[in-house]
């Protein structure tokens, strides 16, 4: 409630307004996934010191941010991310979490205070662990149920792969059954050290199309699917081979969502490097905001050149931030479904 009437303000004033951050805050990673788009455990870049980090929270803060994703490489690696996790909230932002899972237990007293958590699981069990690891199915099922357990609002995300298509029902049936949302979305391109190429045995595209279309299917049945249709019939229409992942540089010839990226939402870079979205990183020339100040940085990065993307967890943004009426409603049911009657009315007497 609170966001979309500040977003409405910026929409008015025509500000560049980072409203959603997500936050690299480490390249190290306990799992080798076999479709991580930026090979986080191969990058060098030296991990920002605590006092950085919150000195890009206090810039961004500053600026009207009203939610941080904290993500690597694996977060909750850092030995500081409970402090990490507090400071936010003592500003008054939003913070979420994205993580593998394994450290959930672990780090459960550091969490806690977690607007959000998001898990990273691929299917079954099968499916699961040929993309992130034998054994990691297990701990994951696990780090849900401990997060449940202590009241920390979780969703998983899931990336489509040939494996996981394949065990959509069981999938589902899991979801359906433990009480969380699932955001899948297509493989981003691995990108290392500049240089970009598709991931190897990634699902084919008729492959990706047949999964897409159950997908809406299921969501048209009310399944516990994350993102709003709108965003996968894009991903289902989309006109180039799936390893042409965005389309940067040339004009498209067809109807897109105008793209929101770096100039509502975007990524923070491990080293404060400044990209419009996690599938530029590593692909475009960043500025640093360690540099230049995070508003200045965050200019640079609302002028590039990428024009759209088939990622449904992009897309749900720009549909979102375009005011997409279904989008939204999709928003507001998922909201609906996660937070009690009582506080969706205090939030709306709060606005008043």
């Amino acid at each position: 409630m609170r966001f979309g009437y500040k977003l409405a303000q910026n929409k008015l004033s025509g500000n560049l307004t980072p409203f959603l951050l997500q936050f690299s805050i480490t390249n190290a990673c306990n799992l080798k996934c076999k479709y991580c788009y930026a090979k986080y455990y191969e990058r060098k870049q030296k991990d920002l010191s605590k006092d950085q980090i919150f000195k890009i929270i206090d810039e961004v803060w500053a600026l009207g941010t009203i939610r941080i994703n904290l993500v690597g490489g694996e977060p909750l690696l850092r030995k500081d991310i409970g402090e990490i996790i507090n400071y936010i909230k003592q500003k008054g932002m939003e913070c979420a979490l994205t993580s593998n899972g394994l450290l959930v237990e672990k780090k459960i007293d550091e969490i806690k205070s977690l607007d959000n958590l998001c898990l990273s699981l691929d299917g079954d069990r099968e499916a699961n662990d040929y993309n992130r690891g034998k054994g990691t199915y297990d701990k994951i099922i696990s780090a849900i149920d401990i997060a449940k357990k202590h009241n920390i609002k979780t969703q998983v995300s899931s990336v489509l792969t040939t494996q996981t298509i394949k065990s959509l029902d069981s999938f589902i049936d899991l979801a359906k059954s433990k009480g969380f949302l699932i955001g899948f979305t297509t493989p981003i391109s691995q990108t290392s050290s500049g240089e970009t190429k598709p991931i190897e045995n990634s699902a084919k595209d008729e492959e990706l199309k047949q999964g897409i279309r159950k997908l809406i299917q299921i969501k048209e049945k009310g399944g516990p699917v994350l993102f709003s249709n709108e965003s996968y019939i894009y991903a289902l229409k989309w006109p180039y081979e799936y390893t042409k992942d965005k389309i940067i540089g040339e004009k498209p010839g067809f109807k897109i969502p105008k793209c929101y990226a770096g100039r509502y939402w975007g990524i923070i870079d491990v080293n404060g490097d400044i990209y419009p979205c996690p599938a530029l990183v590593d692909v475009i020339q960043p500025a640093n905001c360690l540099e230049l100040g995070f508003k200045k940085a965050w200019k640079i990065a609302s002028q590039h050149n990428c024009y759209t993307c088939h990622f449904p967890c992009n897309n749900e943004f720009n549909f979102m931030f375009g005011l997409n009426y279904k989008v939204l409603l999709n928003l507001f049911k998922n909201y609906q479904r996660r937070m009690p009657r009582s506080v969706i009315l205090s939030e709306v007497k709060n606005l008043k």
